[in-house]
């Protein structure tokens, strides 16, 4: 049997009836730093290619060494720096030295921030991210710095970034956001949400920073502060910016933010403190007051407890309203929220704590803040249609997972995209294969077959094959587990599942993604939370920790502890600043800059479901790496 493995690529050649459209995403517009990728020799360039497939490196490093003897000047100079960059990649013996006498004896070649990063990744096989981001940042900061090399920078460094020191993650940020021009707001966001004050003062004093930067710094720097109530900290940032920029455009925001007075506040507080689910109402609790001792805010509480049911929800909300609290946080569950929705009064701001997101479309007065996955399917449905794709396929399993299955369908469908099929993987079972198989058959692109079989009559003598599609959807969207996702992908191989984008939410993070190495996943995209620390966010935490320590014997706070704690920050700066003007402070909560937050910056979209900042990592060569 002859067996023709055919693609889109070949089909373009056999005059299909069906015209075949391919979205392209538009590279980004050149940056005027960008300098072209350096030339490379054919030779040289071969001889690394068999290396990375598995050739034997002694007999390519011997090669590279006679080039560096007796090839042109041009050869010799790029065989010494390839020989370097495969012995680090290798970890071979000598190869720090030898890569510090070759940068000293080049110093002007254009392979010199390349062999920066070179360095750096081997420094991060030792663990050791200051001194590989410390070199990441004299790549991100050199004359000759390329696009390809700066998206390779930007992969290696931000994970990199949260485990090296302060100064260290600052300097790179800054140097990070200097390089990249389309990306420049959000590396500025991270550089003032991990600087401490005595950091923010050092960048902006020491002249480092460029004058477009500096403005733009000062202010997220500021912004943080604001939400804590820190106005001293506000205006000592804003002297600062004036004595280097009095002219700024961004100077008067922040002294009108130090200038504000804070007022004495009440914040209502709804959770179910009884019942069934008290042991949640009590972790959420213990966050909310560990967040009023870190703050610059005068708040009280008034806790109500909702007793686990939907009357008691209602009743708590009664109080509440009727007690002139400024704000409501709370409550937990989706039953309580949709108790309360009837008699919610439009004008005083609720938090809820609830993974139904939908909900919030209910009052204009209901915000929504969750850690839960659902909140990320809108923006993975914009990124799958951005990205190309028109038809989806989405499979889930028989639990929990088919609410994030409709609402991604929700999502895609209202973009403009199809969903063919909707897969549920039978209970029960590991092996997948059957169902998968039974995909494939399915979804061939048929059209393409019967154009692909009238082309071969034509030009081949009879015989028998057997003709392999393409298949007619796009990309798969695997509202699953890591741990499923991790066993579907192999199947998904072995049923010929393999040329289109996977798509997932941060629910892929169970510890299990990689427990195949991540193999047949290169192609996969899923949502992680950024969970960046505000500017004091390491203070933050290790306070959370110590209270916990101290009044609970417990130094891990749950994941609903850290996301209440991140709620009352927002409603006491809010409530503080605002007191009883519901409009004002229901206007402040949809503000465009959102909120920093210990759990991941949140932004509260026009229905009032908090978004939070993600960013999307890929698989490569068995590691979770930024996606861009």
């Amino acid at each position: 049997m002859v067996c023709i493995c055919v693609t889109l690529l070949l089909l373009s050649g056999c005059q299909a009836k069906k015209k075949v459209v391919v979205v392209e995403q538009a590279p980004p517009p050149a940056q005027a730093r960008l300098v072209p990728p350096p030339a490379r020799d054919a030779q040289i360039q071969q001889m690394m290619a068999q290396a990375a497939a598995g050739g034997d490196v002694q007999l390519t490093l011997a090669g590279l060494e006679r080039l560096m003897r007796q090839g042109s000047a041009a050869q010799q100079q790029e065989a010494a720096f390839r020989r370097v960059e495969l012995m680090l990649d290798r970890m071979l013996p000598g190869a720090f030295n030898e890569a510090r006498q070759v940068m000293a004896r080049y110093p002007d070649h254009a392979l010199i921030p390349y062999a920066d990063l070179w360095l750096a990744k081997s420094w991060l096989m030792l663990d050791d991210n200051d001194r590989a981001l410390t070199l990441m940042r004299a790549a991100l900061q050199h004359p000759k710095l390329t696009r390809e090399l700066l998206d390779q920078l930007l992969a290696q460094g931000a994970p990199a970034a949260e485990r090296a020191s302060e100064s260290v993650a600052v300097s790179w940020y800054l140097a990070a956001a200097d390089a990249d021009e389309h990306g420049r707001d959000h590396w500025l966001q991270l550089a003032a949400r991990r600087a401490s004050l005595h950091t923010v003062q050092a960048v902006m004093q020491s002249g480092a920073m460029a004058d477009t930067l500096l403005p733009a710094f000062a202010r997220e720097a500021a912004h943080i502060r604001w939400l804590r109530g820190d106005t001293a900290a506000i205006g000592r940032i804003a002297d600062l910016l004036a004595a280097r920029l009095p002219q700024s455009d961004q100077l008067p925001q922040l002294r009108a933010w130090a200038a504000q007075q804070r007022a004495l506040a009440t914040v209502g507080v709804m959770l179910p403190l009884s019942g069934q689910y008290a042991r949640f109402g009590e972790q959420a609790l213990r966050g909310l007051r560990t967040a009023l001792a870190g703050l610059h805010y005068s708040v009280k509480l008034r806790i109500e407890d909702t007793a686990s049911t939907a009357d008691g929800a209602e009743q708590a909300y009664r109080h509440l309203a009727d007690s002139a609290v400024d704000m409501v946080v709370g409550p937990l569950l989706a039953a309580s929220v949709q108790a309360i929705l009837p008699i919610m009064n439009d004008t005083l701001p609720v938090i809820a704590m609830t993974g139904r997101t939908d909900l919030a479309a209910g009052s204009p007065a209901l915000f929504i803040h969750t850690l839960s996955p659902l909140a990320q399917v809108g923006m993975m449905a914009q990124y799958a249609w951005q990205h190309g794709a028109q038809k989806m396929v989405i499979i889930s399993d028989a639990g929990s997972s088919q609410t994030e299955a409709a609402m991604f369908q929700q999502a895609f469908e209202a973009l403009g995209g199809e969903v063919m099929q909707h897969l549920q993987l039978a209970d029960g079972t590991l092996d997948y294969r059957d169902q998968l198989r039974q995909l494939r058959y399915e979804t061939d692109d048929d059209q393409m077959l019967q154009q692909l079989d009238e082309d071969l009559d034509l030009f081949l003598p009879e015989m028998d094959m057997e003709l392999r599609m393409p298949v007619s959807f796009d990309a798969l969207y695997l509202a699953l587990r890591g741990e499923q996702v991790a066993l579907l992908a192999g199947q998904l191989a072995y049923a010929d599942i393999t040329a289109v984008p996977l798509y997932g939410s941060s629910r892929w993070q169970d510890g299990h993604l990689l427990d195949d190495h991540g193999r047949y996943l290169s192609q996969a995209r899923f949502a992680v939370s950024d969970g960046g620390a505000d500017a004091d966010g390491a203070q933050d935490a290790q306070q959370l920790r110590m209270t916990y320590r101290e009044v609970w014997g417990d130094d891990a706070p749950t994941a609903l502890t850290r996301l209440a704690y991140d709620t009352m920050r927002i409603a006491a700066a809010l409530s503080s600043r605002y007191g009883s003007d519901g409009e004002a402070m229901l206007q402040a909560l949809h503000d465009v800059e959102g909120f920093p937050a210990m759990t991941g910056h949140v932004q509260f979209d026009a229905d009032g479901v908090g978004q939070k900042k993600m960013e999307l990592f890929s698989i490569h060569k068995g590691e979770m790496v930024p996606a861009g």
